[in-house]
């Protein structure tokens, strides 16, 4: 059930003060971590497409925030900036790439999926197909694909998003892997760009008014540790 900001704000209430590091997720964290994606992910032009309606999509995002945390819970890394949930990242190696309906029977709850049905879910089927396809094609060779990343829109502008990106890269970097992502909102390029991405392609999507930038930060050797 989509409890919104109010389900969020109780839940940031009954947390103790913001430790300095990440938290992992599990499933017992989706739904609230979902409610604050969904919050972040509000006025998103994929979700805007699919769900003009703005009180179907304030209902329906958080469904679509939980397949996504439930699939990378089961195959990839979830972190959050803290128990307070500021922001999540959720990332998958290119193995468990794309979302295969089989993996995601085996990781989605039907609760979810059922909600994601009775919200119209099909309408986010033909420009998520398109982008798995430009993906495959993209990025043919094993990576690291950052599948989400969101802060709440309260905290957004105060460093919740290198708190968020930077560990993951860091790891990746011990992996000598690139990693893809994909934004359709071009203030985030240059935030990607920051952090060491690339556009390779920018593309529309055939019956959409959708633009997408397919970016890739390639791989790279982990920094050596400093000798004290």
């Amino acid at each position: 059930m989509y409890h919104g900001r109010k389900g969020y704000e109780k839940w940031r209430r009954c947390m103790a003060p913001n430790p300095n590091y990440l938290v992992r997720l599990n499933k017992s964290h989706v739904t609230i971590a979902a409610e604050a994606l969904a919050l972040a992910f509000y006025d998103y032009q994929l979700l805007k497409h699919a769900f003009p309606d703005d009180s179907e999509r304030k209902r329906i995002a958080s469904y679509v925030c939980q397949s996504v945390l439930h699939y990378g819970i089961r195959y990839g890394e979830v972190y959050a900036t803290s128990m307070d949930i500021e922001g999540v990242v959720a990332s998958i190696t290119s193995d468990y790439f794309p979302m295969t309906f089989w993996r995601m029977i085996r990781s989605i709850p039907l609760s979810v999926m059922a909600g994601l049905g009775r919200g119209g879910g099909s309408r986010l089927r033909h420009p998520a197909d398109y982008m798995d396809a430009m993906h495959k094609r993209l990025a043919p060779f094993k990576h690291w694909f950052l599948m989400i990343i969101g802060v709440v829109p309260q905290f957004q502008g105060e460093g919740f998003t290198s708190k968020l990106i930077h560990p993951m890269l860091d790891r990746i970097d011990e992996q000598e892997l690139p990693c893809y992502v994909e934004t359709m909102d071009g203030k985030n390029v240059g935030l990607y760009e920051h952090f060491g991405f690339r556009v390779v392609e920018k593309f529309a999507i055939p019956e959409t008014e959708l633009t997408t930038w397919a970016m890739l930060r390639d791989a790279r050797k982990a920094s050596a540790p400093t000798q004290g």
